[in-house]
């Protein structure tokens, strides 16, 4: 059976949520009722890899916001199908979704603030998973969100990326403005880091 993507129902993201906990680290996701809110209101939006019996991955994407960039907030493959290329095929799948907005943007958990070798060998192969995709690192920042350090990488699709690098501070900020508010916005921290 082929592969595609479904939209997230309600019921689903109550099964999902338990995944999410298992696949990510406490402030790498929001709050199960947050999080909630935010696809019910579509300021995000909730996909399914599946094949029509099973379900083979999941990802939260915040395309609500009217600067045209989408951030995946959440990307994973289930456990028992990772390893094979679901999840390069599932992002596939998310950017043909999204080909006619101005970029995609993911966040990564710095490996250089990792707490353990495993934990830094997890981030480096996510950034190279991201990558091998055509996401680019955006450098020179000082980033972090709920104070857990990332690097943002960019996919350009309809901006190029010298925009998408000029405006990443703006272009983030609008998409947590929308997604948290202006009461938990100061959770976001971004600046450029100059170079010598």
């Amino acid at each position: 059976m082929d592969k595609t993507i479904r939209n997230m129902i309600p019921a689903d993201l109550k099964d999902i949520y338990k995944s999410i906990e298992l696949d990510f680290a406490v402030g790498e996701y929001a709050p199960y009722d947050v999080l909630a809110k935010q696809i019910e209101k579509g300021v995000q939006k909730g996909y399914i890899f599946h094949n029509g019996e099973k379900d083979f991955a999941y990802s939260i994407c915040a395309d609500g916001c009217a600067n045209g960039y989408i951030l995946i907030s959440l990307l994973s493959v289930y456990k028992e199908f990772r390893g094979d290329g679901l999840g390069s095929t599932f992002l596939e799948e998310l950017i043909r979704n999204y080909s006619m907005n101005q970029g995609i943007i993911v966040e990564v958990e710095k490996p250089e603030a990792s707490r353990s070798d495993e934990e830094r060998a997890l981030c480096e192969k996510r950034i190279k998973f991201y990558q091998i995709a055509g996401f680019h690192l955006i450098p020179d920042l000082d980033y972090s969100i709920w104070d857990v350090p990332m690097h943002l990488m960019g996919l350009p699709l309809k901006a190029s990326m010298d925009t998408l690098n000029e405006m990443i501070g703006q272009i983030i900020y609008e998409i947590y403005l929308e997604l948290m508010g202006k009461r938990y916005i100061h959770k976001l921290k971004f600046s450029r880091v100059l170079k010598d």
